[in-house]
This record gives structure tokens, C-alpha cells and sequence, in this order.
């Protein structure tokens, strides 16, 4: 009878079959899979924050087994005082720290509550969304690296403060905008309520009691939403005609300014009509918009923090008489010498001075392979060290290293983006000043007719065609897409790439990690014929047994294969491959030169490795990077809507060719640069919109500088920074669900603005005339916000024949 998995209740990983490790939670024993979860675990539930794993609404990160070592290097932060946060005038600091692995808000208690606990720390404030925390502390009574001791000991990865002054600013702009929005949220939840009761009495009768007091309380609800929530309007307003290019502030401010004036007239008059619930209703819904498009400039703006995080954050710099001591990697300068451990990254460019190693620069360059590097060689900062520790002599300072050039190009390419929507922005705004004009103008019509009517005209004009339904057109159908599509694994993060889907009409893919999986899979196996004592099962074993001694990324191909035991004296061979006896039999395995110990420089090399030993070769393993699921249908129907296709790569020729042979895409680049893709992203552009797919470092420029920019699943984190889609599911066939789903969102959204324009153009000769009653007006105002909310729900449900439209669908889509 099998026996069922077990789970670590700590991260939900598996729990290894030897591993015994438990602990009582809650009454009862829980597994846990590593001395690390059990650490973490033992101290919350020590410290009596057991409650945590209660309420968590995701399992946490695996805890870092070397957490003690991790937080040791913290020290000598402990002597740099720029790095302690801001002083205050008590002497205390006011330190903000990324956070890694913060998931839920169950987090943010449990960091809130046990460090608030420990001497010398005063508040602590967690951000769950962006996983910065800010720590006040009194440096008299404890040490920054004790903070971060307690936070390694929760099982959170502090990161050192080096862009704090900046990321201040950011979190104080967020802050602000989050606290103008909750006012006018709770303010419009309150003042809604009062509305009610007063639409309810112009319909059926209420007393002038009940009225006035219904009228009190709703302005003294919307007072602070005007003058906090607001005040933005009427500043953004005021510095447009202060500067003579008046913006849409302009309107907005003078729309909510009247309806205020005029409602505060009618109150104090004690006649006529107050519309307070308008008031707070437009400046929510303003807030909101303003806030969404603040969050997702700010992610953009992040992305260089997201590119500082490449690199390790400590460096082991090699002092007099090869003393080691650990500093920050920001505080290397060209000349010294560096220490770099196995599976380590290169904290700097630099030099090999000793030690031959491989290194994987998959990330940066997009080469699919390790490469070799041998004493005098140049390496990259963040490529990744894979067989043994090497000593490397930087060369550049940390502003002027291929990283630092990298967040320069890709912030460049950002910030020449254009993020037109394709959508008539000008829309809301010119519409305010027309419905503004007429107001004004019936106003001035009525006052010569009947004088007592006029502002209550006017003021109808501003309520019935209120804008709401014409605001809501679009970002509720966006909302609804987003949701939808995060159903199916696709997460939009800039809310107008979805319909500049609808415009494109080249689409650039990267090889690896995108179009492939980036992990060599064995295709075939070809047994010397001279060598029948061989067989399949054998030499696979073999291999196996030898490619378990290397950390190249070709040995994952071996790794489901029963490893041969008996093998001794395993060796890496520099960028060739391995050597091993077994028994009396010298074996070797890699590339056909090495494998064979051979000079012929007419043997060409490809993606197969060698089996041979001193009799000759005895088996012939083909390797190919696997393409990514789904990745030929998509080309199809890419092919389909007539886009032009191509590869853009940092791989290999040979790779590159063999992948765009499978995918019969005609259009290939090999070994670009991230400078060459994006003329080559230039050179498309002149000819229509292009859509850039990709998923690594070296692939963030130009995912910024493509109009659109899808990032695959298990992209870096400074690809996913700068694309305007996520891919989250392991399929490509996302690519083309995103395109449907754009496709339907511009019907529901021509359908929204559509009804919005008909009732706006519908109701102002009623509201004009004076035949629209104020409850009315009120009514169709509300009925026509929510048919436009109820439309984009059906967003919501892409059928299978939205995803594979008909050829003739699809002819139209292409046109359009």
C-alpha cells in the first residue's frame, strides 16, 4: 500500500522520506521538512504567535537554512550609521527594509507582533503589497542587525537599505493616495445611505424635519471628502492655470465645486435640492482611477530595484594575506579582489585572477549553455558560478558594471514607452466642458424666463449628465478583463496593453526560457553499431552516474535515468565534459572532440554528447532545449491572423535556427545584445505596432521599448517588472487568449461608451427643459452606472469559440 506524501506545514513543500522532523501545533504534530522550517516554526510558536498559521491565507516561503550565517553579515551594517534610517529628534531611526517572502497579511502580523515585542524597537509598520517595512528603533538599546536576525529568524530575507530616500518618497505618495481614497470611501458609503432616504421622500413624502436632518448629516459627510479626498483636484486645477495650460483638473474641480455650492445654498436656504451624494460619489471614483494609475507607474519605477536585487547584497573581499571579509557588493571598487563560492553570483565584472569554473549567463545574455572560464577570463555581474570557488579582480565600479548598464537601457526604454491606450481619452474631459457650457447656458436662459428655476435647471444639467456611466465605461471593463484573465493564469499589470493587442502586427519572440523551457531533454540515443555488448538501459546509466558530478544544465536531461554505481575519479573538464573509470574503464562524456580526444577540425560540433572510452565511442545522446507547451498552436494561430513572426535571441545560430526550423518561422536573430534587440524592436515599429515576448534579464529593455510585452511563466523578476503581461501558467497558448480577450473587452467597452453617450445626449434637453424632477434625474443616473457595470461582467466568460474564433473571425480581427 503506497504511502501518502507528506507536507511541510510550514512552506507546503514535500517532506523527505528519511526526515522525522515535527512539531505540536495547535494540538496536534505537524511534519516539517528541514531543520529551517522547524526553527522558524519553534520560535513562533515559543513566542506565542501561533495564530499566525491559523489565519494565513498562503503557506510560507521555505525558511533559510542558513539564515544564522545570512544574518551574521548583517554586523557590519552595525558601524555604518548612513544605513540606521532617518534620525528623529529624539534620537531614534526610522529604517525602511525590503522584505523577501511576505505573502499575506497573517505575515504582517507576525512581524508586527513579535518584533514589537524585542528591546529597543518602538513601531513597526509591513506593507504587504510591496514588502517594504519600516522599523523604528532606538540604536541605543539594539542593532540593525539584530532586526534583521529576528526577521532571518521568522523566515523573511531582509535586503540592505540602499535606495531609501527614493523609495520614501514613493511610500509616502502611495500612503497619501491610499488615505484620500479610504475617506472617500467610507464617505460615499455613509452619504449613499442619507440619499436614499431623501430620493425616497421626493417620491413618497417626507417630513421638513426628516429632510433637514438627512441634508445635515450628508454634509457633514462630504466636508472632509471635499476638503481631504478633494483637495487634489483643486490643487492639480489651480497649477494648470497658474502655468496657462489648464488640464483636466480644470473641469472636474469646477464640477465639484458647483454641485457643493449650489447644494450648500439649498441647504442653508432650506429650499431646493442638495446633491452631496454626488459630490463624494464623483471625487471616489476619480480617486480610484488616479490611485490604479499611480500604482502601476510606481511598479514601473521599480524595476531598478528589481535589477539591484540580481546581484548579492554581500561580497567576500579578499583583504591582506587573503584575509576574507564580508562587505556590501556596493562597496567594491575596480581593483579589488573577490571571492566567489560555488552556485554563488558574481557580484561584479571583473577578471578571473585563479580557479577555472563555468558560468551561467543564461539570465543576462540569453545563451542557453554554461560557458567555460579559465584564469584571465571576464565575467558578468549576476552570472551565476558553477563548478568550484574562483578569486576575481573587479573592474568596474558598481554603477558601471553590465547590470548597472542594463537598468540605464531598460529605464531609457520605459520612459519613451508611449502608453496611449488607443481609446478616446480626451472624452471625459471635453464632455465636462460641454455639459459645464450648457449648464451655464441654461442657467443664463432660465434667469430671463423664471428666475427662481434657473440654478436648480443648471444644477439638474450637472446631475443628470453626470459623467459617472462615461467614467465607468473603461475601467470596469479593464477591471473585469484582468480578472478574468488572472482566471487563466494571464495577469495584465498595464491596464492599455490590453487593447494595444488589438493594434500589433509583428510579434518578436526570445528563444530561451520562452519559446523553449530552457532545459536540455534527451530526443534520442544511438548506440555504436561496432559496440553490441552495449545497451540502451547501460549507457544511460552511465551518463546518469556521470552527469550527477556536474551542475552544468545538461545534466537535467539525465536526471530521470538510474545512475550506474561503481563510477570513481569523476572530473569536470573545462566547457568539455566529464571523465570517470569505471572498473579499469576510462570513460568520457561531453562533445565529440573531447569524448573521442581528438584535433579533427572537420568534426562539427552540435548539441549531442559522447559517450566514448579508449576503445572509441560507444553512444551518441541527441539533447534539444524543449519547446514550451503550446508553443506551435500559438503559431499557428498567429500565422492566422497574418502577423509577422520572428526570433530575436542572445542563444546560438545553431540553437536558434533549430528552434525557428520546428516553429517554420522564417525570421531569426542570433547573439543579439540587449542594444541589438532593441533596434531591432525599432526597425518593426516603423512598420506597425510589435509585440515582444520574453522571460529574461538580458530581455527587460526591450520588453519596455516593444508597444506590448508579454513576460512567460518563470520569468525574472526584472522581466515581469517590465512587461505589460504576466504569463503564469507554463503554456504559450496564453498569448493568443490574451488577444481574444482584448478583442471582446473593445466590443464591451464601444457598447459602454456607446449607452453613456446616448442617455448623457438623451437626458440634457429633459434636465434643460425642466421636466426632469431631481429624483429622476438621480435614478437615470444610477441606472445608467450600473447597466454599464453589469455589461462588463460579462467579460468574465470567454467561450472555447472565443479562443479558436473562425477563419473568418479571425480575418475581421486581423483588419480591424
Amino acid at each position: 500500500m503506497a504511502t501518502a506524501e507528506r507536507i511541510c506545514y510550514h512552506c507546503g513543500e514535500s517532506v523527505p522520506a528519511d526526515a522525522d522532523l515535527r512539531i505540536e501545533l495547535q494540538g496536534q504534530f505537524q511534519f516539517m521538512c528541514c531543520q529551517g522550517c522547524l526553527a522558524v516554526a519553534s520560535l513562533i510558536t515559543d513566542a506565542g504567535l501561533s495564530n499566525y498559521y491559523r489565519h494565513r491565507q498562503q503557506v510560507a516561503a521555505k525558511a533559510n537554512e542558513h539564515a544564522v550565517d545570512a544574518a551574521a553579515a548583517w554586523q557590519t551594517i552595525d558601524q555604518r550609521q548612513e544605513l540606521w534610517g532617518v534620525e528623529s529628534a529624539n534620537g531614534d531611526r526610522d529604517l525602511l527594509l525590503q522584505v523577501s517572502d511576505i505573502r499575506c497579511v497573517a505575515c504582517a502580523w507576525l512581524i508586527r507582533s513579535h518584533l514589537e515585542k524585542q528591546p529597543g524597537i518602538i513601531a513597526v509598520q509591513v506593507d504587504v503589497n510591496s514588502g517594504f517595512c519600516r522599523f523604528q528603533w532606538a540604536p541605543d538599546t539594539t542593532r540593525v542587525s539584530e532586526i534583521a536576525k529576528r526577521l532571518f529568524g521568522l523566515g523573511y530575507t531582509p535586503h540592505l537599505p540602499l535606495a531609501q530616500a527614493e523609495e520614501d518618497g514613493r511610500h509616502k505618495e502611495r500612503t497619501d493616495s491610499l488615505k484620500r481614497l479610504s475617506v472617500a470611501g467610507l464617505g460615499m458609503m455613509q452619504v449613499m445611505m442619507y440619499a436614499v432616504g431623501l430620493y425616497a421622500g421626493d417620491a413618497f413624502g417626507i417630513s421638513a424635519a426628516a429632510r433637514g436632518f438627512l441634508s445635515w448629516v450628508s454634509l457633514l459627510v462630504c466636508l472632509p471628502v471635499l476638503l481631504y479626498s478633494g483637495r487634489v483636484f483643486f490643487q492639480g486645477a489651480w497649477r494648470g492655470l497658474r502655468s496657462g495650460k489648464p488640464g483636466m483638473d480644470l473641469p472636474v474641480a469646477l464640477a465639484i465645486a458647483l454641485a457643493f455650492l449650489a447644494s450648500s445654498y439649498h441647504f442653508f436656504l432650506g429650499v431646493g435640492e442638495v446633491w452631496f451624494d454626488s459630490v463624494v460619489m464623483f471625487i471616489f471614483f476619480l480617486s480610484l482611477g488616479r490611485h490604479a494609475e499611480l500604482i502601476l507607474r510606481q511598479r514601473n519605477l521599480q524595476a531598478g530595484s528589481a535589477l539591484a536585487r540580481l546581484l548579492p547584497e554581500w561580497a567576500n573581499r579578499l583583504a591582506d594575506q587573503d584575509r576574507v571579509e564580508v562587505v556590501p557588493a556596493s562597496d567594491l571598487r575596480s581593483g579589488d579582489r573577490v571571492r566567489v563560492m560555488t552556485s554563488a553570483a558574481f557580484p561584479a565584472d571583473g577578471v578571473l585572477l585563479r580557479g577555472q569554473t563555468e558560468v551561467d549567463e543564461s539570465l543576462l545574455t540569453g545563451e542557453s549553455l554554461a560557458i567555460g572560464k579559465s584564469v584571465g577570463g571576464a565575467v558578468i555581474a549576476g552570472s551565476i558560478n558553477l563548478q568550484q570557488s574562483v578569486d576575481l579582480r573587479v573592474s568596474s565600479n558598481p554603477e558601471d558594471s553590465t547590470v548597472s548598464s542594463l537598468g540605464r537601457l531598460l529605464l531609457s526604454a520605459q520612459a519613451r514607452r508611449n502608453d496611449d491606450a488607443g481609446l478616446p481619452g480626451w472624452l471625459v474631459p471635453w464632455f465636462i466642458v460641454v455639459v459645464l457650457c450648457i449648464a451655464m447656458a441654461a442657467w443664463w436662459y432660465w434667469l430671463g424666463h423664471d428666475a427662481s428655476r434657473a440654478f436648480a435647471v443648471a444644477l439638474a444639467v450637472l446631475v443628470a449628465s453626470c459623467p459617472c456611466a462615461l467614467s465607468l465605461a473603461l475601467p470596469v471593463v479593464r477591471s473585469s478583463a484582468s480578472l478574468s484573465l488572472m482566471q487563466q493564469g494571464i495577469l495584465l499589470t498595464r491596464p492599455s496593453a490590453l487593447f494595444d493587442l488589438l493594434k500589433i502586427k509583428a510579434v518578436v519572440f526570445d528563444k530561451t526560457g520562452t519559446l523553449t523551457l530552457g532545459q536540455p531533454v534527451l530526443v534520442k540515443v544511438e548506440i555504436n553499431a561496432e559496440r553490441p555488448e552495449f545497451k540502451r538501459d547501460e549507457v544511460l546509466g552511465l551518463a546518469a552516474a556521470m552527469e550527477s558530478h556536474s551542475r552544468h544544465a545538461v545534466a537535467q536531461a539525465f536526471r530521470e535515468f538510474v545512475p550506474t554505481s561503481g563510477l570513481v575519479e569523476v572530473v569536470n573538464h573545462d566547457g568539455a565534459g566529464l571523465s570517470a573509470q569505471f572498473g579499469n574503464q576510462p570513460l568520457r562524456l561531453g562533445k565529440q572532440k573531447f569524448a573521442l580526444d581528438t584535433d579533427d577540425h572537420s568534426v562539427l560540433e552540435d548539441h549531442s554528447l559522447w559517450l566514448a572510452d579508449d576503445k572509441g565511442w560507444i553512444a551518441r545522446f541527441e539533447l534539444n532545449d524543449a519547446l514550451r507547451p503550446g508553443a506551435e498552436a500559438m503559431m499557428k494561430q498567429l500565422r492566422t491572423n497574418r502577423l509577422e513572426l520572428s526570433i530575436c535571441s542572445g542563444d546560438s545560430e545553431m540553437a536558434v535556427s533549430q528552434c525557428a526550423r520546428k516553429l517554420a518561422i522564417d525570421s531569426y536573430q542570433s547573439r543579439q545584445t540587449p542594444e541589438d534587440k532593441i533596434e531591432y524592436i525599432k526597425e518593426l515599429q516603423s512598420k506597425g505596432t510589435v509585440l515582444m515576448v520574453g522571460d529574461g534579464i538580458n530581455d527587460a529593455p526591450v520588453l519596455a521599448a516593444a508597444d506590448v510585452s508579454i513576460a512567460v511563466h518563470g520569468a525574472s523578476e526584472l522581466a515581469n517588472s517590465a512587461a505589460d503581461i504576466i504569463l503564469t501558467g507554463t503554456s504559450l497558448a496564453s498569448v493568443t487568449r490574451s488577444m481574444t480577450a482584448a478583442r471582446k473587452a473593445r466590443k464591451l467597452v464601444n457598447q459602454n461608451l456607446t449607452w453613456a453617450l446616448l442617455y448623457n445626449l438623451s437626458i440634457l434637453p429633459l434636465a434643460v427643459s425642466g421636466l426632469l424632477q431631481p429624483w429622476m434625474a438621480a435614478l437615470g443616473m444610477s441606472a445608467s452606472s450600473l447597466l454599464v457595470v453589469l455589461n462588463a461582467t460579462r467579460m468574465r466568460s470567454i467561450t472555447t469559440a472565443d479562443i479558436e474564433p473562425t477563419s473568418s473571425a479571425t480575418a475581421a480581427w486581423a483588419q480591424s
